[in-house]
């Protein structure tokens, strides 16, 4: 964790370095390990959760206007962000107001909601968006939004993000994908695209460990909290960065936005078996127009990730197996031994025999 001071706010920042397969799944054993642990934490925090705070009160007395105390002025929409984020703090963070309907407004800062448990119904710039638990919503500044009154069950977890604190993680994240384009928008304060990003990481422990310890901060305030939230919400953007499978994406081109994830998701899924032709057959689109939106919303073509994701797959097993080489090739969908030992080259300046000694030789 390193000190920045972004636009004369000073903070702390969490800076990751590389990890290898290795590494990541030791981390994995640690968190099986504490399964047991993490549960009856988050047990005991949503019995906290579910009891009616003071903000939560003071909504249910304004029902018939509950944004009144918020805004910047009486009749706006416009949440005042002075009245909703502490001073001095680059990230905040409150339970999402059950039992009364919150109405369409907007605001100049990025919202985060995450569900911590049951569901709840978003109205996002005119398009209902259902939450389940463990979901998460980025909506962008400028975005108008509302949301129906959920039940005693439905807890969500709404977190402020101040555009200056994304300019340092936006530079951590190198790939362009859909997340990064979107926190590019809100770091530069583009209001123009009403966007939002709708993640599902029911199958992601790691991210959903993040947002529980941000939202332990509500149960337990101290002088470290606002580092602590800005810390864990780099890791988390980090974590999600190349997480393209477990977005939805909503946006004024969220059609053709959606089937760049669709191919991306399919290529994560099948990438064994997975060919351009048969993602177009059946999704009957031709293969020209998927081609030509790839180029347009993603920084590679079809064939280049499905490439790279073979590649990948196959420096893993290189790693953490002692499968031979030329099954491994197999294995992750190659028919040319030739072929898949050129490509590995130009991704890793080795070839993969090379590659499995040099980590090798690092485990001694």
């Amino acid at each position: 964790m390193q000190k920045k001071e972004i636009n004369g706010k000073s903070g702390y920042f969490f800076v990751q370095k590389g990890s290898n397969y290795r590494e990541r799944k030791k981390n994995c054993a640690i968190i099986c390990k504490n399964k047991p642990r993490r549960k009856f934490v988050k047990r005991k925090l949503l019995e906290y959760l579910k009891k009616i705070d003071s903000k939560e009160e003071e909504f249910i007395k304004n029902e018939k206007n509950v944004l009144a105390p918020y805004v910047i002025k009486k009749g706006s929409s416009v949440i005042d962000t002075d009245k909703m984020i502490r001073e001095g703090a680059m990230i905040d963070i409150m339970k999402q107001p059950r039992f009364v309907d919150i109405p369409e407004h907007t605001h100049k800062y990025m919202e985060i909601i995450y569900m911590f448990s049951g569901s709840a119904t978003h109205i996002i710039d005119k398009t209902e968006v259902k939450v389940e638990a463990d979901d998460v919503l980025f909506i962008k500044q400028g975005t108008p939004h509302s949301a129906s009154a959920s039940g005693y069950n439905d807890i969500g977890i709404k977190i402020f993000v101040l555009p200056e604190f994304l300019q340092y993680p936006l530079s951590m994240l190198n790939e362009d994908t859909a997340l990064r384009r979107f926190i590019k928008k809100a770091a530069e304060n583009d209001v123009e695209d009403k966007e939002f990003l709708h993640f599902h990481l029911q199958d992601l422990p790691d991210a959903q460990n993040l947002l529980e310890n941000m939202t332990r901060s509500l149960l337990n305030q101290t002088r470290n909290s606002k580092r602590i939230l800005q810390a864990t919400m780099g890791v988390l953007l980090m974590e999600l960065s190349n997480r393209t499978y477990t977005i939805t994406v909503g946006s004024p081109s969220s059609y053709e936005s959606q089937i760049v994830l669709e191919a991306l998701r399919y290529i994560e899924e099948s990438y064994q078996t997975a060919s351009l032709n048969k993602f177009c057959e059946h999704h009957n689109l031709p293969c020209y127009y998927v081609s030509r939106l790839m180029t347009q919303y993603s920084p590679y073509t079809f064939t280049k990730y499905l490439q790279r994701r073979r590649i990948l797959q196959a420096a893993y097993l290189l790693t953490e197996t002692d499968t031979p080489i030329e099954q491994i090739v197999v294995e992750v969908g190659y028919e040319n031994s030739s072929h898949f030992h050129k490509l590995f080259k130009e991704e890793y300046g080795m070839t993969p025999k090379k590659y499995r000694e040099k980590y090798d030789s690092m485990e001694k």
